[in-house]
């Protein structure tokens, strides 16, 4: 065999390799979800249970008001998607194609924040929720945490990449930096449109935080905090737990599918941008 085919396997093999590791616990959660209480510790693992418990996922579901908690968390991370979609390309299309004092200096600093940890700025950030009285409020859930640095940076990367003629065009023809955003650069730029959108929607989804800070009412409560009620019950009942685990991923796995070629492109096409 030529170098370039051994080359070929190896790259295969270990991508193969890691693609089993990140379906492990998948498959394994999906499994348990479908098992007797008494066979989910059992070893060796029973990737295809015995006896396969359908009525798992129906008294899961109706353990708690799982379509109340179902219904906020797609609310929360469907507005906090779109306001992060719509502020994080504007604030890229500023860093991109704008020349003002300081353009560097501020986009470092909106970069720095990334290595801080949200558990660091919980506190201060609920103090001023509190005062501002968002306390079990929607916009208290949604808005403190819904425009992400990450977002900023792939919309400026991936927008150094759009020939400032097209701008300048548009704006020859009468064309306001709205107009622009909306009409040019939007559609130019659906790839790492697509992957802040998913960006944004997982990490809200996946909150827990947060929630759990600004939250205590439970017609208010997400998905994961009703998860949390759940398994802090008298008797933890783990198969029921991964019914509802399966049950809320499927938005996440349906929202990449439907965005995966435009979410893969963008994230390339944005490493391949400097500035």
């Amino acid at each position: 065999m030529s170098k370039r085919i051994l080359d070929g396997i190896a790259i295969y093999g270990l991508l193969m390799f890691a693609t089993l590791l990140t379906l492990i616990p998948v498959v394994w959660m999906v499994s348990t979800s479908l098992k007797p209480p008494d066979r989910v510790f059992t070893f060796p693992i029973e990737w295809l249970p015995e006896t396969i418990l359908w009525e798992n996922y129906v008294s899961a579901l109706t353990a708690r008001p799982f379509g109340t908690y179902l219904v906020n968390s797609l609310l929360q991370s469907l507005v906090s998607m779109i306001i992060s979609v719509v502020l994080c390309s504007a604030a890229g299309y500023s860093f991109a194609h704008f020349q003002y004092w300081g353009r560097t200096v501020m986009f470092v600093l909106v970069l720095s924040t990334l290595m801080i940890p949200f558990e660091v700025i919980a506190v201060p950030l609920y103090l001023q929720v509190f005062a501002w009285g968002w306390i079990n409020t929607y916009h208290g859930l949604i808005l403190p945490t819904a425009l992400s640095a990450i977002g900023i940076f792939i919309m400026r990367q991936y927008m150094l990449g759009i020939p400032s003629d097209f701008i300048e065009s548009a704006r020859m023809d009468g064309a306001g930096e709205v107009q622009i955003l909306t009409r040019v650069i939007w559609p130019l730029s659906t790839p790492a449109l697509s992957a802040v959108a998913i960006f944004s929607f997982v990490y809200t989804w996946n909150s827990y935080l947060w929630p759990l800070l600004v939250v205590n009412q439970d017609f208010l409560r997400t998905l994961p905090l009703g998860m949390s009620l759940f398994a802090n019950e008298l008797t933890v009942s783990y198969n029921r737990i991964m019914a509802v685990a399966v049950f809320g991923a499927l938005p996440l796995v349906i929202l990449f599918l439907a965005l995966q070629r435009s979410f893969v492109r963008g994230i390339v096409l944005t490493g391949l941008r400097e500035g």
